[in-house]
């Protein structure tokens, strides 16, 4: 490989990541403004100081590969575009909605993700794959969600509206009250959530004491997986195993009971706890 190829694979790289970062990292803070209105840092200002010179980063590597890739004329407007925003360090934390249902996004983000996507190496199944990985993510602290909304957790619904709630901050499209087509002779089955701008959707079991049968959860699953079938919309699938002490049972063998009932390839299995996170 030449060396501008490892050099435009490198930036690709970074820049990928650290547009991930930067809306993970607003993510959470978002998230805290809404769940501790009281809530002060240990250091004022370090969270909205660290996005701003993540932000010049980008600005950075993206001015780096425009370069590389010798697109003169982009690499000309896109100077033009934000050298003095950069440069004054002006208005990096502005946000807008970008969608009806969803939540303010930072401005320059959006418009340095839409200048990437003129080229393949940001192209949208690459942001479909970051997007599905913040959402196991999220999915896989549930316990830590619920541990900071400090509400009491009686059935199932309790936790998936709840997680709902924060996946809405970034999947606008879970926030609707729209429902599959999963309709079969006799029912309508209905998943918990839905995302159907990555397609896909996700179903909470929660388990709270030893009467809970774990085989029996898994084979409810399981016969989901089976009428969970012809709506277009959704390919994949996430089943979120919420357990509320984790002494019920481990996370290897609800692994190895999940392998056993042959759940087709495109379900995803999730194992929370109500203490810690154990997958």
């Amino acid at each position: 490989m030449a060396k501008t190829d490892n050099e435009l694979k490198y930036l690709e790289e970074k820049i990928t990541k650290l547009i991930s970062a930067i809306e993970r990292e607003h993510f959470q803070f978002v998230m805290t403004e809404n769940y501790e209105p009281g809530y002060k840092e240990e250091f004022p200002g370090w969270t909205e100081a660290w996005l701003k010179e993540q932000i010049i980063r980008l600005y950075t590597f993206i001015t780096a590969y425009l370069e590389i890739k010798q697109m003169n004329v982009m690499l000309h407007s896109f100077k033009e575009k934000f050298e003095s925003q950069i440069n004054r360090r002006e208005n990096l934390l502005k946000t807008e909605l970008n969608h009806p249902e969803g939540e303010a996004e930072l401005i320059v983000v959006t418009e340095f993700k839409r200048i990437l996507e003129a080229y393949k190496d940001f192209g949208i199944i690459e942001d479909h794959v970051d997007e599905t990985k913040r959402l196991k993510s999220i999915l896989r602290n549930t316990c830590y969600i619920l541990k900071k909304i400090d509400r009491p957790i009686d059935n199932e619904a309790d936790i998936y509206n709840e997680i709902k709630w924060i996946l809405g901050l970034y999947f606008p499209t879970a926030r609707s009250k729209a429902k599959a087509s999963f309709i079969q002779q006799f029912k309508t089955y209905n998943p918990d959530i839905l995302i159907p701008e990555i397609k896909t959707a996700i179903e909470y079991k929660y388990i709270r004491t030893k009467k809970d049968n774990v085989d029996e959860y898994l084979d409810q699953i399981k016969v989901d997986s089976q009428n969970y079938v012809d709506d277009l919309r959704f390919e994949n699938f996430i089943a979120v195993v919420y357990i509320a002490d984790p002494s019920l049972a481990t996370p290897e063998h609800i692994e190895q009971a999940w392998k056993a009932k042959q759940i087709p390839i495109n379900w995803t299995l999730i194992v929370a706890s109500g203490s810690a996170e154990i997958i």
